[in-house]
């Protein structure tokens, strides 16, 4: 009798795992499902932008070139001052 009612209990609890593990593989298969969504989303965006950014560099390519070369100077200044404080 006892055999039976561990056996029942084992049962039991063998079927609500297997229930729990349903459930997060279905919310694992949502979010997997969400997170493609997101990232398709998001490479059209950065795909609008290269073209937004492409347009304008062939408007205004001498402002482009100074930009660029601004950016360029602050990057270069930034990791200057980064190296010099290790040195310190």
């Amino acid at each position: 009798m006892a055999n039976k009612t561990n056996s029942t209990k084992i049962s039991g609890i063998r079927e609500r795992t297997h229930k729990s593990v349903d459930k997060i593989m279905d919310k694992a298969e949502s979010m997997n499902e969400s997170g493609k969504e997101k990232l398709a989303l998001l490479k059209e965006k950065a795909s609008m932008m290269r073209e937004d950014v492409d347009g304008y560099i062939k408007k205004n390519p001498e402002k482009s070139v100074l930009i660029a070369a601004g950016v360029g100077a602050v990057v270069g200044a930034i990791i200057v001052a980064s190296m010099m404080r290790r040195r310190q």
